[in-house]
């Protein structure tokens, strides 16, 4: 790179030494990544490495012609502070700098800049190295790690104002004693009738679909591939490509078909209402087999007691759901479905052999498919227990009262 030591002459060993330091120093700073930077005791640049063009965009030549190279990069908010930290190296030393540099085209680069007081032989100054590195990226992090500090003490802040005004409507809720007890207790069950009065709406509406769809698309898709079979009859044998047509078309009222059957099913199961509670269970543990490839046994007691339609409808959708849940996380290859049931109660239960999950899990309050089987079962005075077996895998167990009623607390 360029310097303006090039005149040394040849003499005498002590008058070469700044040279062979030049030279030294020229030969490991031009192979340096960083910007490595010497001034003269003058101030003047008197070496620049070719990192210059990298960090600031100008050519080191630049830097040597210009006297005032730095006051022209130097960001000008910056510049102040880096000259008077300059000033400080030649007398004191100067401590680590970071500041902007702005380039020709308008961008802003951060350098960090290590400042050394250089010495000659007899300790007379010689200037000053200047070795800066690139860390734009550096201070991208630090700033967005300060805002992002800033506004998580935000939210605690905010978080902390909430949780502490919430402490005292609490404390003053306990004050209010046994009338508040009681009005929430009256309030939590009014959520809970309200809720299954919500779910038996949409059991209600489910059946209402389910039966339109089946009976009045089923019936037409039924008559569309009754007439597309009397249509291809009287086709002429030989017109292969109208047959072919004929036969596309009914393969596609056919799956259409099967599509309305299956989501009529899905809505509401027909042989809930038909045929009962035990036959709804083998016959959707069967669907669940076909779907998803897991292996279900299933024993059900031949003797069922009666059982009105709303209990039964709880327990069949805590079937769903658990075996639901066995398809998306419980990685099983069989499920084992028990019926059973007494004179007082009837308890459904559904083993997989899959990974299981710790019980902290099962009994987290966001685990909303296993809440959603307990709210079904309480509301009838019964419950959902949840846990893994000794085995492996996950055991989830109803107990539904036979009771008439429902749930009064």
């Amino acid at each position: 790179m360029s310097t303006d030591l090039t005149t040394a002459d040849g003499g005498d060993t002590d008058a070469n030494a700044p040279f062979r330091a030049m030279v030294m120093y020229r030969t490991v700073a031009d192979f340096t990544y960083d910007w490595e930077v010497w001034l003269g005791p003058d101030g003047r640049p008197r070496y620049v490495s070719p990192s210059c063009a990298r960090i600031t965009g100008r050519s080191p030549e630049e830097a040597l012609a210009d006297p005032d190279f730095f006051a022209t990069v130097v960001h000008p908010q910056d510049y102040p502070a880096w000259r008077a930290g300059m000033d400080q190296a030649r007398e004191e030393g100067a401590p680590s700098m970071d500041f902007r540099i702005v380039r020709p085209d308008g961008s802003v680069v951060w350098a960090a800049q290590e400042t050394t007081r250089v010495s000659g032989p007899e300790g007379e100054p010689m200037g000053l190295r200047l070795s800066l590195r690139d860390v734009t990226d550096r201070v991208a992090a630090q700033t967005a790690l300060r805002e992002a500090n800033e506004r998580l003490e935000e939210r605690v802040a905010a978080r902390t104002a909430e949780l502490v005004q919430a402490n005292a409507d609490l404390r003053r809720e306990i004050k209010r004693g046994e009338t508040a007890r009681k009005s929430l207790e009256q309030s939590r069950q009014r959520i809970r009738n309200l809720s299954a009065h919500l779910r038996d709406s949409v059991e209600k509406e489910r059946r209402r679909i389910s039966r339109e769809i089946h009976d009045e698309l089923g019936q037409t898709l039924t008559a569309l591939g009754m007439g597309l079979a009397r249509l291809e009859k009287r086709l002429p044998p030989d017109d292969a490509t109208a047959r072919e047509r004929v036969a596309d078309i009914a393969a596609l009222a056919d799956s259409a078909l099967s599509t309305v059957r299956r989501i009529a099913r899905e809505l509401r199961p027909a042989i809930l209402d038909d045929l009962g509670l035990g036959e709804a269970i083998s016959a959707h543990a069967r669907t669940f087999a076909a779907s998803s490839g897991i292996a279900v046994t299933v024993d059900a007691a031949k003797a069922m007691p009666g059982i009105d339609p709303e209990r039964a409808t709880a327990l069949f959708r805590v079937l769903q759901e658990a075996l639901t849940n066995v398809a998306r996380h419980a990685g099983a290859t069989h499920v084992r479905v028990k019926l059973s049931a007494t004179k007082r109660e009837m308890r459904l239960v559904v083993a997989d052999d899959g990974r299981g999950a710790p019980q902290k899990a099962l009994d987290d309050p966001t685990a909303y498919g296993i809440l959603g089987m307990r709210e079904r079962m309480r509301f009838f005075g019964g419950d959902v227990d949840a846990r893994q077996a000794k085995t492996g895998g996950i055991t989830v167990t109803a107990v539904l009262p036979l009771a008439h009623g429902r749930k009064a607390s």
